[in-house]
């Protein structure tokens, strides 16, 4: 309650209030009992008034000089923790992203900055407990030889929660040298997919299927930025799959060459 100085003073200059009210009924009691002499109330009534008009001038004063004072010190505080913010961002290794939210977490003020990046850390905890399990899980579901159409779907669902969580916050992150794709969808055989292409030529002409894992994903290509590409997702959820993501070229498949049925990741 008492974590900066703006509030420290409201409370001071309330408590002096207080005390200005408190000594008005004193004087009233007495007044009314009949035991304050007139002259006696005089002088008291004249040292009230000094006393009262010289804390509410101080108080009023300390209120807005702190307050200025801790506007400024804010502004230095966003000022340093805004390349912090970019690093988060931009960072594309999901470990060292957690630890620059964790270490983001503690070391901000007190406030709404240190709750705002507790609640960042708590969340991006929680979600690289799950892009762990999911490798995991992607690499049991590569053992199988001939997986079940449910397990397909699984492998395709743990593989969409891994390109995600490895794909940088920012929109930005080398945008002269990077592609982002959108995947539309994934199939267990290329007819399927096939399908879906012809859904996903119709929002994007660069569009394509890709091997991947053994699933065959509908891609839309070609976009230069990750804004480019959101502005085009939710069309491709309402007409392709519900499910469709983005990632980033360079993290998803850095390679890709050309098959006799389509594309294939390397």
């Amino acid at each position: 309650m008492l974590s900066n100085t703006g509030t420290v003073s409201f409370y001071l200059y309330l408590f002096f209030i207080v005390i200005g009210l408190l000594s008005i009924f004193i004087v009233y009691y007495l007044i009314k009992k009949g035991t304050l002499d007139p002259d006696k109330l005089e002088n008291f009534l004249i040292y009230f008034k000094w006393v009262i008009i010289t804390l509410s001038i101080s108080t009023v004063t300390l209120i807005v000089t702190d307050l200025f004072k801790e506007r400024d010190q804010d502004i230095k505080e966003l000022e340093y923790f805004d390349k912090y913010v970019n690093d988060v961002k931009n960072e594309e290794r999901p470990l060292v992203r957690l630890q620059l939210a964790k270490y983001l977490s503690i070391v901000a003020p007190n406030g709404e900055m240190k709750k705002s990046w507790t609640n960042y850390y708590d969340t991006i905890k929680r979600e690289y407990k799950e892009y762990i399990k999911a490798q995991i899980d992607l690499k049991k579901d590569s053992a199988i030889k001939n997986p079940t159409p449910d397990q397909l779907k699984q492998k395709e669902e743990n593989q969409r929660k891994v390109d995600l969580f490895e794909t940088p916050l920012s929109s930005t992150t080398n945008e002269n040298n990077t592609e982002w794709f959108i995947i539309a969808a994934g199939n267990t055989d290329i007819d399927g997919a096939n399908i879906n292409l012809e859904k996903a030529v119709k929002i994007n002409h660069n569009s394509s299927i890709i091997k991947k894992g053994g699933s065959f994903r509908t891609v839309l290509m070609g976009y230069p930025s990750k804004v480019e590409a959101e502005s085009q997702l939710q069309k491709v959820r309402n007409e392709v799959n519900p499910m469709s993501y983005i990632v980033r070229k360079a993290t998803w498949c850095n390679t890709i060459e050309k098959g006799s049925e389509c594309l294939i990741c390397k």
